[in-house]
């Protein structure tokens, strides 16, 4: 996302990505990213505003380029998680999840701010354009072990339902002050998801519609957090 083409290997630019990641995550934990000026930015972070532009265009997207890049290497998997073995599908899916609410409540002020303040922060903006990017990926994958080949729109509706569902189970925890462990918020989401998310991988590869003993036994049994 950055505005300009430089030399990430560059120990300068290292330095000064460093400088305003700690800068940026400092603000955001007082202040709605919209609300940070570049100005207030790089006096934090010890930069000129030159050097800034560099790294991004706005505070609010250096924000979210900061927490991508933090929560992309657990996210990310599922876009290749319909590859996995049957029966670990639907609780490496809902681990993946896990990972995502962990990494939300280490940062829980920071998206109390982007997920729940308004107006809508464009931080949310750029964090749904990965969310959904992710997910095309693993929604397309999806449809290719299906038994019928899905249609555009179904793709396209399947996408978008799992974004905003990313964005609801996010958004649910932090307005109930993450009452519950992130084990038990996704118990309680898996007991309302649609079917096809819950499908199962049979043995020749295909997917069928169908809810799983995996499912049952997830959310029969006590997972609450230590």
């Amino acid at each position: 996302m950055s505005s300009t083409s430089t030399n990430r290997t560059d120990p300068r630019y290292i330095r000064s990505s460093e400088l305003l990641r700690n800068a940026i995550l400092e603000l955001s934990k007082h202040h709605r990213p919209d609300d940070i000026s570049i100005a207030e930015l790089t006096k934090v972070a010890g930069i000129s505003r030159g050097t800034f532009y560099s790294h991004a265009s706005t505070p609010a997207e250096l924000l979210a380029n900061v927490l991508i890049e933090e929560l992309s290497p657990r996210f990310s998997r599922i876009s290749s998680l319909v590859h996995d073995s049957t029966n670990t599908y639907l609780l490496r899916w809902r681990d993946i999840y896990i990972d995502l609410l962990i990494h939300v409540h280490n940062h829980r002020s920071i998206y109390k701010h982007i997920f729940i303040d308004k107006p809508e922060s464009i931080a949310l903006g750029y964090l749904t354009t990965y969310f959904r990017t992710v997910i095309q990926e693993y929604v397309l994958g999806f449809a290719a072990h299906n038994e019928e080949p899905p249609t555009p729109l179904w793709l396209t509706m399947a996408t978008e339902q799992q974004v905003h569902n990313t964005i609801v189970i996010i958004t649910s925890w932090l307005e109930t002050d993450m009452q519950t462990s992130p084990e038990r918020a996704m118990n309680t989401f898996m007991s309302l998801v649609p079917p096809w998310q819950l499908a199962k991988l049979s043995e020749d590869g295909r997917i069928y519609l169908r809810r799983t003993r995996t499912l049952h036994s997830m959310l029969s049994s006590s997972t609450e957090a230590k």
